[in-house]
């Protein structure tokens, strides 16, 4: 299981694939606003969405490895 991500490591994994933070958010069905304040630090991104995002971006350890 998976833990919630540092702000800055959900910013740079966004960040190296080219997504816009509003593609971002809309992958894993959360607000603009709510990506800002994780990526900003404001709020903690919960382990769940975390883990949805890695699967859906084809980066989760388990799920979702690139080939």
């Amino acid at each position: 299981m998976l833990k919630s991500p540092q702000p800055d490591q959900v910013k740079v994994t966004r960040q190296a694939l080219g997504f816009t933070q509003k593609e971002s958010a809309d992958m894993v069905h959360y607000s603009l606003r709510a990506w800002q304040l994780w990526e900003a630090g404001d709020r903690t991104m919960p382990a769940g969405v975390w883990e949805l995002f890695l699967i859906k971006i084809g980066l989760h350890p388990i799920y979702g490895a690139r080939s």
